[in-house]
């Protein structure tokens, strides 16, 4: 008897202690819509393909994304999200030893999954709660078939999608309209390595394609999300 109490009194404790925290946890889910400002990469191609160098960009228009966040506010001062999004844009290759341009209208599925801080606390009903928020995930470029088979005939080899690692953070604040429904204003800068498509960095081979674009990239992203509380 004895030993069945030691055992299960611990249990009991621990499926308490998990009760209390899901009783304490608040969800929610957005549908958001946001405008992202991604910033250029200029390159320099140097030997052995090109004496003397040459000088490019790999410039980036504004785009436009649409996604879903699953959140959950614990209590104290933190939160997460899982976010899912989807985005178009377009780039362009420029370089100084040929006139004109390349351009690959972008496609791009993120993934992501973020803690968020509230310096002021979770507070339930309030009715503004700033916050700050990081995280990590993935970054899915892809382009249509049509721009696949363009660059082969401009002689940049066969691209193909890429599949990059990224880190994000910036914070934001969300408004609380109701019982059930609100509003989530949202700042955050995504980082990654350029997205190259398939071509390679660098190569030996004088005669081989390269796309010297490297270092981090930076994708500034501002959001306005629907939020419902449950």
């Amino acid at each position: 008897m004895k030993t069945a109490v030691r055992m299960i009194a611990p249990l009991a404790m621990l499926l308490f202690g998990v009760a209390s925290a899901f009783a304490q946890t608040e969800y929610r889910f957005e549908i958001f819509a946001a405008a992202g400002v991604p910033l250029d990469k200029d390159f320099l191609l140097g030997l052995p393909q090109a004496s003397p160098p040459v000088n490019g960009t790999f410039d980036f228009s504004p785009g436009v994304r649409g996604g879903v966040r699953f959140g959950a506010d614990f209590k104290k001062y933190w939160g997460e999200d899982f976010i899912y999004s989807y985005g178009y844009n377009f780039s362009k290759i420029r370089s100084s030893a040929a006139e004109g341009q390349f351009a690959i209208p972008t496609r791009s599925h993120q993934f992501a999954i973020n803690a968020l801080w509230y310096p002021g606390g979770v507070v339930r009903n309030a009715k503004v709660t700033p916050y700050l928020t990081a995280g990590v995930g993935g970054t899915f470029f892809t382009t249509t078939s049509k721009t696949f088979n363009a660059a082969k005939e401009a002689g940049l080899g066969e691209l193909r999608t890429e599949n990059v690692f990224a880190f994000n953070a910036g914070g934001g604040l969300r408004m609380r309209l109701g019982d059930h429904f609100g509003l989530r204003l949202d700042g955050r800068d995504y980082m990654s390595r350029v997205p190259r498509f398939g071509m390679p960095e660098k190569s030996e081979d004088p005669n081989a394609l390269v796309f010297p674009a490297s270092g981090v990239f930076h994708n500034l992203e501002a959001s306005i999300a629907l939020v419902f509380y449950f």
